[in-house]
C-alpha cells in the first residue's frame, strides 16, 4: 500500500476491514464433500434436474441447503436448458367461408 491507513482504504475501495483482513479460501477445497456428492449423482441419473438431486441428497442425510448446492451445482455448470415446447409452423390466416343457403355446411358440436 502507498502509506495509506487500512481502514482508510477500505472505506475508499467500499471492503469491510474484516474481509481485508480474512485469509481467501479455494472454493473447490471448501465444498468438496458437495462437489462429489453432486458428481456421483449426476454421473448416475444425468437427466435429473438441481431439485431431484437436492431431494436425493437430503434422503441420503445430507445436511447442505439449497443455496449452497445451487451456488456449487452452477459453478459445476450442471444445469441444464430449460426444454422449450416445441413450435407449431406458421398458418396463414384464411376467411371463413360463408354459404347464403341453410343446410349446407353442417358443424359437429355436440
Amino acid at each position: 500500500m502507498s502509506g495509506l491507513p487500512v481502514q482508510q482504504a477500505c472505506r475508499v475501495v467500499g471492503l469491510r476491514r474484516a474481509t481485508y483482513y480474512r485469509p481467501l479460501v479455494d472454493w473447490a477445497r471448501r465444498d468438496a464433500p458437495v462437489i462429489a456428492a453432486l458428481t456421483t449423482l449426476v454421473a448416475a441419473k444425468s437427466r435429473w434436474g438441481f431439485w431431484k438431486c437436492w431431494r436425493r441428497l437430503r434422503l441420503d442425510g445430507q445436511p447442505w441447503n439449497h443455496k449452497r448446492l445451487w451456488r456449487v451445482y452452477c459453478q459445476l455448470r450442471l444445469n441444464l436448458p430449460r426444454r422449450t415446447k416445441k413450435r407449431l409452423p406458421e398458418r396463414r390466416r384464411q376467411p371463413l367461408a360463408v354459404i347464403p343457403l341453410p343446410n349446407v355446411v353442417w358443424a359437429v358440436d355436440f
